[in-house]
C-alpha cells in the first residue's frame, strides 16, 4: 500500500477522475464527455471521452472570439472597426439581440454580446465582417483549428446553430481555451462577465457558474438540442487556474453540478499527481465513430402546444434547489455598459471568396461536405 503524501496525492487524483463520473450516473445521465486540466502545466486531473465528437453548440463562439482576436493582432481589423447587421445575419435563430438590418456596432461590442448573451445574430455579422463572408470565416476557423493541433474537430458556421458536419472534443476545446488564456491575456474580462447594459436593458449572462462558484472566472457555455448543455469553465484559487469542459448535460443545473464538482476535486488534486498533461493526453479506449445525439434527453417530447426550448434563452435551473458546491447567488461585478454604433470605419462590400470544402476526415458515417453559398453582403449606405 502506497502511504504518506504520494499516497495522498494519487487518492486524491483517483477521486477527481471517479467523483464527476458517479454524480453523472447518479442524475441518470448518460456518462457524457469532460476533462478537467490545470492551465499553467497541463496536466489532465480528470478526464471521460474527451476525443468523443460532440455538437458544440455556443461554445462555437470561443473559436469565432479566437479568429477575430487573431484579426485584431494581426491589423487586419481594431476593436472600434464597425460590424454591420446584414438582413442575412438578424434572420439567424435565437438566442439573438433582434437588431434591425443596417444596425451597426463595433467589434468590441460584438464580441461582449455574443459571449454573454451569445447572440446568434451578432455572431454572423462579426463573421461577416471579419472573414469577408461566412464562408471565408468559417475557413479562417477551420485553419486555426490546424494551427492550434484541434485534430478532431470541425466547423461549419460562427454561432453554433445545429448543422450535421459540425463538431468538437472536450480533448480538442481545453486546447482552444487555454490558447485563448494565453495568447490574448489582455482580453480575459470577455470570458467572465456577468452582465451587459443597453440602452436600460440588463443583458445577463447564461454562465451561472460566474455567481455560483467561488473563484469562477469564465468562459462560455452553449446548448442545442442534440449537444444538451456544454460549458467551459475556469476558476482560480490561491493563484492556481484551473479549466473544466464538460459536454452533454441533460439540464443546465446537471451541467453546472458536474462542472463545479470537477472543479472542486481538480483544487484538492496536486498538478504532481497527474500522470500526463493535456499535450500527450491520448484515448484511453474505444473513441466514439459518430456523433453523439442527446435529443431526447435535452429535449425530451412535451405535450401538444407547449413551446419547446430555444437556444442559449433557455432556463438555467432553480436557484432554490440544493446543490452540492454551487452556493446561493452572489454579485461579481456591475453590468457593463455597451452602446450602439461608434465605429471608426466600415468595410467595403466585396464578393465573398471561393472556399473549397474542407480536407478534414470526418468521422466514420459521416460526410464532409462544402458549405452553402453565403449571399453577398447588402452595400453599406
Amino acid at each position: 500500500m502506497i502511504s504518506g503524501p504520494r499516497g495522498r496525492a494519487r487518492r486524491l487524483f483517483r477521486l477527481a477522475a471517479t467523483l464527476p463520473l458517479f454524480l453523472n450516473l447518479v442524475g441518470g445521465a448518460v456518462a457524457a464527455p469532460y476533462l478537467s486540466i490545470d492551465l499553467a502545466t497541463g496536466a489532465v486531473l480528470a478526464e471521460n471521452q474527451s476525443f468523443d465528437p460532440w455538437y458544440p453548440a455556443s461554445l462555437t463562439k470561443l473559436m469565432t472570439v479566437y479568429v477575430t482576436l487573431s484579426a485584431i493582432k494581426a491589423g487586419e481589423i481594431r476593436g472600434d472597426s464597425g460590424v454591420l447587421m446584414t438582413p442575412e445575419a438578424t434572420r439567424e435563430q435565437p438566442s439573438k439581440m433582434g437588431f434591425k438590418p443596417g444596425t451597426v456596432l463595433t467589434i468590441d461590442t460584438a464580441l461582449r454580446i455574443i459571449m454573454v448573451k451569445s447572440a446568434n445574430d451578432v455572431a454572423y455579422a462579426l463573421a461577416e465582417r471579419v472573414g469577408g463572408s461566412l464562408q471565408g470565416f468559417v475557413a479562417r476557423m477551420n485553419g486555426e483549428t490546424r494551427s492550434l493541433g484541434m485534430i478532431n474537430t470541425r466547423f461549419s458556421n460562427a454561432n453554433g446553430l445545429p448543422v450535421p458536419d459540425q463538431w468538437i472534443t472536450a480533448r480538442d476545446y481545453a486546447l482552444l481555451a487555454r490558447a485563448l488564456l494565453k495568447d490574448f491575456p489582455g482580453y480575459r474580462d470577455l470570458y467572465r462577465t456577468t452582465a451587459l447594459s443597453l440602452g436600460g436593458k440588463i443583458i445577463q449572462n447564461h454562465n451561472n457558474l460566474l455567481e455560483r462558484y467561488p473563484g469562477a472566472d469564465g468562459m462560455k457555455t452553449g446548448f442545442i438540442c442534440s449537444s444538451g448543455f456544454n460549458v467551459a469553465a475556469t476558476a482560480t484559487r490561491n493563484g492556481r487556474q484551473i479549466l473544466t469542459i464538460v459536454l452533454g448535460g441533460k439540464t443546465a443545473k446537471e451541467r453546472d453540478e458536474l462542472a463545479a464538482s470537477l472543479l472542486e476535486a481538480s483544487f484538492r488534486t496536486p498538478a504532481t499527481a497527474a500522470s500526463v498533461t493535456l499535450d500527450r493526453l491520448a484515448p484511453r479506449g474505444p473513441v466514439a465513430s459518430t456523433v453523439t445525439d442527446v435529443r431526447d434527453l435535452a429535449c425530451p417530447k412535451r405535450k401538444k402546444g407547449a413551446k419547446a426550448p430555444v437556444g442559449e434563452d433557455l432556463g438555467d435551473g432553480d436557484d432554490n434547489q440544493p446543490t452540492s458546491y454551487l452556493v446561493p447567488r452572489f454579485k461579481v461585478m456591475d453590468p457593463v455598459p455597451i452602446s450602439l454604433g461608434g465605429a471608426s470605419d466600415m468595410p467595403d462590400p466585396v464578393e465573398p471568396p471561393v472556399v473549397e470544402a474542407q480536407a478534414g476526415k470526418a468521422p466514420a458515417g459521416k460526410t464532409v461536405g462544402a458549405a452553402a453559398p453565403v449571399p453577398r453582403p447588402k452595400p453599406v449606405r
